[in-house]
């Protein structure tokens, strides 16, 4: 399952996609699946250029939500607060 990171952005309400990936960046949950484009293949020659492709624009990215699903369930657990309390309820008859 993937979700766009702009719809990421809107459901967390962040103000914009740069402050989204931040914050994912920061948890180490950024990871999109679509990060650098794919250069199409040349007919005539063989080997890749020595120039890099620009990444994705934020916009366009794709968040990977199962590779990201343990680091989430992990940080997730940093804050999971149990209240146990132990009441007795008093019977009288």
């Amino acid at each position: 399952m993937s979700l766009a990171l702009p719809h990421l952005t809107t459901i967390l309400a962040f103000d914009s996609d740069q402050e989204a990936d931040d914050f994912l960046t920061a948890h180490n949950a950024a990871i999109y699946t679509n990060v650098q484009p794919t250069l199409p293949p040349s007919s005539d020659n063989h080997w890749r250029p020595i120039v890099k492709a620009k990444p994705v624009p934020l916009h366009e990215r794709v968040w990977d939500c199962r590779k990201a699903h343990p680091i989430c369930a992990a940080g997730i657990q940093k804050y999971r607060v149990v209240d146990l309390k132990g009441q007795v309820d008093k019977v009288t008859g």
